[in-house]
């Protein structure tokens, strides 16, 4: 059996699946999460000549051939797209794994800016990261281009943490592995987005362009995930060693789905010291009116005859036009 194939997403092509019978299954892997999948001659229960195994919102799914020489169509629908899979049944050319790239963002398709580095070989150097200690027992002249660095980090998020645990730089890739552990302290299950793990290195983000793990932080766990960081987002080499500061990241379901705060709009300090000032000309300026409009009062009559009389009101009372404002009220507008 074959061990990977690789294709790249693109509407109108027909896409051909080779699967082996009695032995085995061929796992087909999308960059994300599968929309809706028809088939002919396939079916979830054996009773065709092909069989599937899938997960609903899953990014892969298994099949078996279960007769010789049968053929059958997929239809998968991803990304907003439909792709064609045309299915044969041989043993001899038959894949143990399909994997898709292209058409989506976050997912294996990303190691398109790596430079030339595949898919399975990315999945290969995590493979070696997870057996490193034993390849450097036996092997280790596989590993002379390799660096590792064990120094620990633990970056705590809202509902679980993440520990690094180790790095490893496979020069000639360009290539770091990064193997971290997800602890879950919580009564409930929590889902992340396996292709959202990112690292941040000084001022720079560098996405991920492979990743083993499961998706699924089980309640009061801890959960092994592994994923690589290859060449820059530009398409350069990154050269980055595996001891560097890192800072890692990954987008939980929750994180998503989180309601937004909303805050209260504040009032602006400008607009209310404008309204103070103006509120304060206001008072100045009636006063000041009131004023210039009254006369001054004549010599004061004998006491007796203004006793129990009201001081006389003025008949009009006469108001500026502010097109040009009154020199005499200038000293009132100095803060301005």
């Amino acid at each position: 059996m074959n061990q990977f194939q690789e294709y790249v997403l693109a509407q109108g092509e027909v896409y051909k699946i080779y699967v082996k019978k009695d032995d085995g299954v061929t796992t087909v892997t999308f960059p994300s999460a599968i929309s809706k999948i028809a088939g002919v001659n396939v079916s979830t229960d054996g009773s065709t000549d092909f069989q599937i195994s899938a997960q609903p919102g899953g990014y892969y799914f298994n099949l078996a051939a279960l007769k010789e020489g049968a053929a059958g169509t997929l239809t998968v629908v991803f990304n907003r797209k439909t792709y064609i899979l045309y299915l044969m049944q041989d043993n001899a050319k038959a894949f143990a794994a399909v994997n898709f790239t292209g058409g989506s963002g976050g997912g294996p398709e990303a190691v398109g800016r790596s430079g030339g580095v595949t898919p399975a070989r990315l999945l290969s150097l995590i493979d070696m990261a997870k057996a490193y200690d034993l390849l450097m027992q036996r092997y280790p002249t596989e590993l002379r281009d390799t660096k590792r660095s064990t120094a620990r980090a633990v970056f705590q998020f809202e509902k679980f943490r993440l520990e690094l645990l180790e790095v490893i730089r496979f020069h000639h890739e360009d290539t770091l592995v990064f193997k971290v552990l997800l602890h879950n302290d919580t009564d409930e299950e929590i889902l992340y987005d396996k292709f959202s793990f990112s690292v941040q290195a000084g001022n720079r983000t560098y996405p991920m362009s492979a990743a083993d793990a499961t998706g699924v932080m089980p309640p009061q766990s801890a959960t092994y995930a592994f994923f690589t960081v290859t060449g820059t987002p530009e398409g350069r080499r990154n050269n980055l060693a595996p001891d560097n500061d890192f800072k890692v990241g990954v987008t939980a379901q929750y994180m998503e789905t989180a309601p937004l705060t909303v805050v209260p709009e504040q009032p602006d300090r400008a607009e209310a010291k404008m309204d103070r000032h103006l509120e304060k000309l206001t008072d100045s300026v009636e006063k000041l009116l009131v004023q210039q409009a009254v006369p001054a009062p004549a010599a004061e009559p004998a006491e007796e005859e203004n006793a129990g009389k009201l001081p006389e009101t003025p008949e009009k009372i006469e108001w500026w036009d502010f097109s040009e404002f009154p020199s005499n009220l200038a000293f009132l507008i100095n803060w301005m």
